[in-house]
This record gives C-alpha cells, sequence and structure tokens, in this order.
C-alpha cells in the first residue's frame, strides 16, 4: 500500500483529512488474483472515523458464459415371473442452453472506522482483479490517527475458477499521521485543500475506476 495523498483541512465544516491509498497486487509468474477482500482501519486515534470514501462500487464489462444444462424424464415399465422381476428404464433428455454474464466487481461496505473493499475478477475473461487499486477516504480527526490495512485473497494459475489458493498480509505497524507529521502535505498539491468544504469538491475524483475488464 502507498499513501498518495494526504492533506488535513476541512470537511463538512469539522477538521478532517483527506488520505489517497493505492494497491498494487502484483502476483508471482502466470499467476492472477481472483478476488482480495482489503480491510482499511483507522485505529489508535480517539474519536477519529471516516466520513466519506469512494469507490463504493464499481462494474467492468459483461462476459457472457455459455452454461448447458440437461434434465432426465423417464419412467420405468416391467413384469415379473417365476420369483424375479425385470425392469426397463424409458424416457427422454432435455438439454437446455442459458448465458451467465460475469463482471469484474468492487463492492464496498462502511463500518464507523473501517471500510471494506470486495474486489472480483470477470470469471469469463480472467484477467485478475482490477489493479492497481486507488481509494480516497476523508477521515473525521483532531489531528493524529493512524491507518491499519490487511487483505485476503484468492490467486489462480489455472483457466479453471475454482482453481485457487488462498493468501493474506496486513501491515506489520499502522501508519501514524499527524499535522506535525505530514507538514503541508503529502503528494500532489489538492486545488486548495479548502476545497473540501465546497459542493464542488469530487473524492471520487482521487479514486481510479476507469479499468477496461
Amino acid at each position: 500500500m502507498t499513501a498518495t495523498h494526504i492533506r488535513y483541512g476541512k470537511f463538512d465544516g469539522k477538521p478532517a483529512c483527506l488520505v489517497v491509498v493505492q494497491f498494487d497486487f502484483i502476483p508471482t509468474y502466470q499467476t492472477r488474483f481472483k478476488y482480495i477482500e482489503i480491510e482499511l482501519k483507522i485505529v489508535r486515534g480517539a474519536g477519529s472515523s471516516i466520513i466519506t470514501y469512494q469507490p463504493h462500487s464499481w462494474e467492468g464489462k459483461a462476459g457472457a458464459l455459455p452454461v448447458e444444462q440437461t434434465s432426465k424424464f423417464g419412467s420405468q415399465v416391467g413384469g415379473s415371473g417365476g420369483g424375479a422381476t425385470a425392469g426397463l428404464d424409458t424416457g427422454y433428455e432435455r438439454r437446455t442452453e442459458r448465458t451467465e454474464i460475469k463482471k469484474a466487481r468492487i463492492f464496498s461496505v462502511l463500518e464507523d472506522s473501517t471500510v471494506m473493499w470486495r474486489l472480483s475478477e470477470n470469471d469469463v475473461t480472467r484477467e485478475g482483479v482490477p489493479n492497481p487499486f486507488r481509494a480516497a477516504l476523508i477521515v473525521e480527526t483532531d489531528g493524529k490517527f493512524s491507518i491499519r490495512v490487511k487483505y485476503e485473497a484468492n490467486m489462480s494459475r489455472s483457466v479453471d475458477p475454482r482453481s485457487w489458493r488462498s493468501a493474506h498480509a496486513r501491515l506489520t505497524e499502522p501508519l501514524d499521521l499527524s499535522q506535525s507529521s505530514v507538514g503541508q502535505g503529502v503528494g500532489p498539491v489538492v486545488v486548495g485543500i479548502d476545497e473540501m468544504e465546497k459542493g464542488s469538491f469530487n473524492l471520487s475524483d482521487f479514486a481510479l475506476t476507469e479499468w477496461d475488464l
């Protein structure tokens, strides 16, 4: 994880901090990430909480996966004689085809000081999850707080979407932030941090959602 932007200012009349983080999922050779669950939590900051964040959700292009179903209908006819029973199965099979739409997706959940993103690949194209993943959040804070990040993932080397192995990781130490440590801010200057107080401020401008998956 890399914090690309960190700026203190005000949002909705409250002291707040803009934080933009980027995750680069770099698999090993011929391995892709099928599914990732990212948990970002505010810790070690009394009274600090996430006010808003982006992205909330995203859907990639649709992929069509043909699915064939077979149904068998039948009955049994037969008779008995001399204590022996014989039977013959009769019936027919019906094959139907349907199309299942698959997409790469991002879905998120916010609970006070924690936001969770779930990223999944398109099972048809099998190009992995959206990568890199960039998210933006505004934290209400008195100036000091820490961020803890962990993720769980499913990885695959096979064309079979059911063939996968799990992986997980977390920051060894929380990322500590304060106005004294950040100073004038980290990353490209937001066009006047006071823009956070204006209705035209768009947090989604900092979130990456333009994957062709």
